[in-house]
């Protein structure tokens, strides 16, 4: 189509022009010496090509290198429909392959697995890391972490100063425990309850899994720091509370979801007195507003006190290790001792150690309010939960099975 356009386009008197310069070319100048005769080819076989015209010359190169894009866009295309590196697709019916966890290994013979023990419709599954040894002599008590940060953060992995934080929980292992860190739904993709609910789904999946894991089903503990202490709390007084138990399917029976001892490190006790108690004006917005769904001091009736471990203790509460710094600025020393009133109030065995100088994750505060870690208040720390642990689950086995807790509703 170019070409002949371009055709059109060549007058008469360039065709004129062009026979002028062949038939000079072809006659030879003056004074031009003769020149031997040389056999040619018939002029049949051999005539001259007329020179194109430099537009017929583009107009031909034009329709190359349409032709060269048009072959280059037809390759890319049939590269990206079938890649080289595409994978044959398995036969109708073949089960989905399945690959082996992950397991790392630390001193004295301890294992860390991944492991997910929920999966909800429309979030993450949720995962927990278990710690365990090959020892396998009679089963060992459990112990359940449950990670601070504000319920908006924080990970099964970390917390507060502790650099190596999965060494330490492998070294509690390594004494005699089956440990499992947990995490949780956080404040940004659900509202309390669920952060507790997926903590007491975690515990009734551990106690379900016992025989393979060697767990002694009748002995299980709750740490937790921060967020995570309140958390653990909560967990620990509200058993056989129907509201804050995890969502099944009525044809399900999942194993309890009741501990036998709690660990609290600075969590909070009661929202309904959290400000007051740290002489701060009612906030705007807050991480505990977050989590609860409106700010605790302006809540709907009972909302603030449902969440607060304060308002479910009984007399069949756990024993209950509780830990603190009297620096603490963000959950006041006030609520430690509140939560330790209330156990011995009902008879419930209690303990509470406040550590001078320190805040929350035990860090040591400095003229300028800034937390310095100090190792020798968390060394404290640690070395009186591993004996609070010593005390409450001894080595020996319980002899009878774990009992169901009775079913009561909410505080309001």
């Amino acid at each position: 189509m170019i070409t002949s356009k371009i055709m059109k386009k060549i007058t008469v008197a360039a065709l004129l022009e062009l026979a002028m310069t062949l038939a000079g070319a072809a006659a030879p100048p003056a004074n031009t010496p003769p020149v031997k005769a040389v056999k040619t080819r018939p002029a049949a076989l051999h005539r001259a090509k007329p020179k194109k015209s430099v537009a017929v010359t583009r107009a031909a190169n034009a329709k190359k290198i349409i032709a060269a894009k048009k072959t280059a866009i037809v390759k890319n295309t049939v590269a990206i429909a079938k890649p080289a590196f595409a994978s044959p697709v398995a036969p109708a019916g073949d089960a989905p392959k399945t690959y082996p966890l992950q397991t790392i290994a630390f001193p004295g013979g301890v294992t860390m697995t991944e492991m997910v023990y929920r999966s909800l419709p429309g979030f993450r599954p949720l995962t927990l890391d278990l710690y365990q040894t090959s020892e396998k002599s009679f089963p060992r008590p459990g112990l359940v972490f449950v990670h601070g940060g504000n319920w908006n953060s924080g990970d099964a992995r970390h917390n507060g100063t502790v650099g190596d934080f999965p060494g330490l929980l492998a070294s509690l292992a390594a004494q005699g425990y089956v440990v499992a860190s947990v995490n949780y739904r956080l404040s940004g993709e659900a509202r309390f309850p669920a952060a507790l609910q997926d903590v007491k789904s975690a515990i009734s999946w551990l106690r379900g899994h016992g025989d393979e894991f060697n767990l002694d089903q009748t002995r299980i503990a709750i740490w937790g720091a921060a967020a995570g202490g309140h958390l653990a709390a909560l967990a620990g007084v509200s058993c056989g509370v129907a509201a804050l138990e995890p969502v099944t399917d009525p044809k399900d029976k999942p194993a309890s979801d009741c501990v036998q001892a709690v660990i609290d490190w600075y969590g909070i006790t009661d929202f309904e007195s959290l400000a007051s108690d740290l002489g701060n004006p009612v906030p705007d917005k807050s991480v505990e507003g977050d989590f609860l769904g409106c700010e605790p001091a302006l809540c709907g009736a009972g909302v603030a006190r449902n969440a607060s471990p304060l308002a479910y203790i009984e007399a069949m509460s756990p024993p209950f290790l509780i830990q603190q710094g009297d620096a603490d600025t963000t959950v006041s020393p006030k609520q430690s001792r509140a939560l330790y009133d209330g156990l011995r109030a009902k008879g419930v065995p209690a303990e509470l150690v406040i550590y001078p100088g320190v805040g929350q994750g035990f860090a040591r505060v400095t003229n300028g309010g800034t937390g310095v870690p100090d190792p020798a208040t968390y060394k404290a720390a640690v070395d009186k939960l591993e004996r609070f642990l010593a005390a409450n689950f001894p080595k020996k086995p319980a002899a009878s099975p774990y009992a169901p807790p009775k079913r009561r509703g909410l505080p309001y």
